[in-house]
């Protein structure tokens, strides 16, 4: 079963078990403290008196419920699947078909129970379950909001954590490094002090980066393209071994996640580069109207480890993914055995 279906399942069952509580509350229970404080009955057709159990029977086990499961089920579809793609004004529709719908549903089966003197009479069950779809769907939203707030303030708690844990001090870092840069230019060797600025320019970014959920867009092009200029300075300019990259112009205004990128970029030098045989890495990054295309491609090198859904790198990427960009991305990965590949569709987030 997918796991999308999964989940509408389980949040409908819990929804559909939390409304048969309520309603059982404040029908059967209800019934059951009367008869016990005045002792008055129902009764049957016969004169004889309802238990308690055949109330409860006769009100959870009939056509009306049926019909609320299947109002329920189609209230947690409309939320899974509309509520963020759809504006309030189309979700509110949406719940009035749902409305409309499960109406018809209950005249078709309960024909007898339903007591229509007008269009009025017609419309207040409808209009009431237009209502409860859409604010149900408000409700689930503001406690998905505060969650998913929790949530990344514990990423980034942990990802300061770990970046405090992984780090020399900066201060020492970036003092020793300028005065590498510096000696570097006074001994005439401006390829060794171009990588050293680079460098610098990498571990600045990672320590500023690891404190804030967003930043331009431009500003982690810049660090990619530091990133992949000092790979192909380290590694020897050999003809078997190939390194093709096209990045595109960052387009002003938007904003992403930082260093969201490196981990697939990462991982295809580290797995698919080799000292000793052909190895090839190819990187494609595309932005167009806001919409980021990522495709790396590397030559799997017998002996290195697969890069695995396991790797915590990877797993470290998709919970920020799913965290920051809920139903705004699509991550394909295939591995034909010679050849690993990372495709990955971003909408992109404007920077305001």
């Amino acid at each position: 079963m997918k796991p999308g279906i999964r989940k509408i399942l389980f949040n409908w069952l819990a929804h559909f078990g939390i409304v048969w509580v309520v309603v059982n509350l404040f029908t059967v229970v209800p019934y059951i403290y009367y008869v016990n404080r005045n002792g008055n009955y129902l009764f049957h057709d016969d004169k004889t008196p309802v238990s308690a159990w055949e109330y409860f029977f006769q009100a959870n086990f009939r056509y009306d419920i049926i019909v609320v499961a299947l109002f329920l089920l189609l209230v947690e579809v409309h939320y899974e699947y509309f509520f963020a793609k759809l504006k309030w004004h189309q979700f509110a529709t949406g719940g009035l078909l749902i409305g409309i719908l499960s109406f018809i549903v209950l005249a078709l089966h309960r024909p007898d129970a339903l007591k229509l003197s007008g269009i009025w009479s017609a419309a207040q069950p409808i209009l009431l379950m237009a209502a409860y779809a859409t604010v149900y769907g408000i409700i689930r939203d503001y406690f998905y909001q505060l969650k998913h707030k929790k949530e990344l303030q514990l990423q980034q708690t942990e990802n300061e954590l770990n970046a405090l844990k992984s780090q020399l001090n900066p201060h020492f870092l970036f003092n020793s490094l300028n005065y590498l840069y510096g000696t570097a230019l006074k001994e005439s060797a401006p390829v060794t002090a171009d990588g050293i600025d680079q460098l610098s320019d990498l571990l600045r970014y990672t320590i500023t980066g690891m404190h804030t959920n967003f930043v331009p867009l431009e500003e982690e092009i810049q660090f990619i393209n530091n990133y992949l200029a000092l790979q192909k300075a380290r590694l020897p300019g050999k003809e078997d071994m190939i390194i093709d990259v096209q990045i595109n112009a960052a387009e002003p205004g938007w904003k992403i996640a930082p260093l969201l990128l490196l981990t697939f970029i990462e991982n295809a030098f580290k797995y698919g580069i080799s000292m000793n045989e052909h190895s090839n890495v190819n990187i494609r990054l595309n932005i167009s109207k806001g919409c980021l295309t990522l495709q790396v491609l590397n030559k799997i090198i017998k002996g290195h480890s697969q890069v695995k859904g396991s790797n915590t790198g990877i797993k470290s990427t998709l919970k920020r993914l799913e965290l920051l960009y809920p139903g705004s991305y699509k991550l394909v990965n295939s591995n034909t055995g010679t050849d690993y590949k990372v495709s990955l569709q971003l909408q992109l987030q404007l920077n305001k």
